[in-house]
């Protein structure tokens, strides 16, 4: 098959794939950028309260430590604080934080950005890996409280992202109108994509529709594959605010046909999954679920080299599908960093190269400019571990702007990612293509 010959082209040295086993923390070329990110991004943000229920705060700034306190008028109505950095500590290990100088106060700590959990004393933390702690402490006019941890430690307003990109990245392939894009290359020697379909009303992007290639550059489009109107049933039933949303289709050959997982549902985020009736990539698609069979929305498939079917969604859930590809066959799984954080908060998608599992993520991140203003930008991470379930190594940065992508080899097995937006585009399918280095990591070639 034209696929698996792609992907044993990539195959490099055995010294270089052992290492990237052995690799679970930052280089110190790696770390230096994190030094370098800090020079714009350093301190922590503190925002002071009224009263202790923090509904509306009635002052913020960047201070450049955790209790530090500014020099502002208001904050001698303050009765409550909060406080929050990206913490990166010296040392490996329980790192005892403490606020001393303040009566009551409350330490958390949030992984992936969006969950967050008590701090206690027993909470590990991995040295040089970027977390985000949070403090809390009633406020009395005139105290200086004092933050404590057992090791060094420098500070972030924002989730440090780093990784090597290029200036030019991306090459837009097609001016369709496109989120989420997904490419494949199929048996028959041609390129199939799908994805978010014309989303210029994101409650109503009720079609999925497949295009297909020859070369990358010219797209067919087959048309409406499946249609939230005229195709959905108990969909309809749940989705009762008159809305359509179907996002991030993705078109996988898996048991002998072609099925489509898709996102479902707006304040209900979920997903299904779809059967071609001509065991065609083109379809049309019949819905084979009576109910959601994901939780959250962006699921992807990976067939493993035994052939069992996974499904990966959310921020990193895996289970092995069952037989009919209707539901789980296992109790879903989080695939985990070592320091066990998340590789992103959504947008996954797996790749075996060699004997490696890459597992891509995307989240939102900040970038500095030269005048050291941040823009925020949607990126693709991975992160790589020789077990489908990790644990992973620590997160990278595999492309700014690459936002929720797939990776896919094309005809000569050169390695691609895809993205749909870029300084210059948005909402297109475009691709950038990427380079293994001897140890296993990928850079944008």
């Amino acid at each position: 098959m034209i696929f698996a010959t792609a992907c044993t082209s990539l195959s490099q040295n055995k010294a270089g794939r052992e290492k990237m086993k052995k690799i679970m923390n930052y280089s110190a070329e790696e770390l230096s950028l994190f030094d370098e990110y800090l020079a714009f991004s350093a301190g922590a943000t503190c925002e002071w309260y009224k009263n202790g229920t923090a509904e509306k705060s009635i002052g913020s700034a960047r201070v450049p430590d955790m209790c530090a306190l500014p020099d502002d008028p208001s904050l001698k109505d303050a009765k409550y604080i909060r406080a929050s950095a990206y913490i990166s500590f010296g040392s490996d290990g329980n790192q005892h934080l403490s606020v001393e100088g303040a009566g009551y106060y409350e330490i958390t700590v949030t992984y992936n950005e969006i969950h967050t959990e008590p701090y206690s004393e027993d909470t590990f933390f991995k040295a040089n890996v970027f977390y985000k702690v949070n403090i809390a402490y009633v406020y009395k006019d005139g105290m200086q409280p004092e933050f404590h941890a057992d090791s060094a430690y420098k500070l972030s307003v924002y989730a440090p992202s780093f990784g090597g990109v290029p200036s030019t990245p991306l090459a837009r392939i097609s001016d369709v109108h496109l989120r989420d894009p997904f490419i494949m290359l199929d048996r028959d020697g041609k390129y199939y994509m799908t994805g978010t379909y014309d989303p210029n009303d994101w409650k109503n992007t009720k079609e999925i529709h497949v295009y297909r290639s020859d070369d990358l550059a010219e797209w067919e489009d087959l048309g409406a594959v499946w249609n939230y109107e005229k195709d959905a049933t108990w969909q309809k039933e749940l989705i009762t605010d008159g809305s359509s949303p179907i996002w991030a289709p993705e078109l996988h050959f898996v048991k002998g046909n072609y099925y489509i997982c898709y996102s479902l549902g707006w304040g209900l985020m979920g997903g299904a999954v779809l059967r071609s009736t001509t065991g065609r990539p083109e379809g049309p698609y019949e819905d084979i679920c009576t109910k959601p069979v994901f939780n959250t929305i962006d699921a992807t498939f990976f067939v493993d080299d035994d052939g069992k079917v996974y499904a990966i969604w959310g921020d990193g859930l895996i289970a092995e599908m069952d037989a009919d590809m209707t539901g789980m066959k296992t109790a879903p799984k989080a695939l985990m960093s070592e320091s066990g954080k998340r590789v992103g908060f959504e947008g996954c998608y797996v790749i075996k190269i060699d004997g490696l599992y890459y597992l891509c993520s995307a989240t939102y991140c900040y970038h500095f400019r030269e005048d050291g203003t941040p823009c925020q930008t949607y990126d693709s991470f991975y992160a790589v571990s020789d077990d489908l379930f990790g644990p992973y190594s620590e997160r990278r940065l595999l492309l700014k702007y690459g936002g929720h992508n797939n990776l896919f080899f094309d005809k000569e097995g050169k390695l691609f990612t895809t993205a749909f937006y870029g300084p210059d585009f948005s909402e297109r399918p475009a691709i950038a293509e990427l380079t293994v280095t001897d140890e296993g990591l990928l850079k944008v070639k």
